[in-house]
């Protein structure tokens, strides 16, 4: 026979750690947002087109990426919310023997 077993506790703390993560990676993306934008090399038409297209790839890039860190914070609250259900079924659960004692 199987069996599942959930932690409660441990499942909110790896919430913890995606969150932390997500932190870092929003902090890295703010430090080295300047270098997705760099300037046209020079004055003419193909520097300045350039630069535009670097400028539209740079930010394609950070929406994407900040995107990535928006999932993670979610995918930690859904764990931290799965968390408290779990724990407050188990609470339950057990009061729900005392009355029998």
């Amino acid at each position: 026979m199987s069996k599942i077993a959930f932690d409660h506790e441990l499942a909110r703390q790896a919430a913890g750690r995606l969150d932390s993560l997500a932190d870092q990676l929003e902090s890295g993306m703010t430090g080295a947002g300047g270098s997705l934008n760099p300037a046209a090399a020079a004055l003419d038409a193909v520097s300045a087109t350039t630069g535009d297209t670097l400028d539209s790839v740079g930010s394609s890039f950070r929406d994407s990426y900040l995107t990535g860190v928006t999932e993670l914070r979610k995918i930690a609250a859904n764990m931290r919310a799965h968390s408290d259900s779990f724990g407050d079924t188990d609470t339950d659960a057990v009061d729900s023997f005392r009355g029998l004692l």
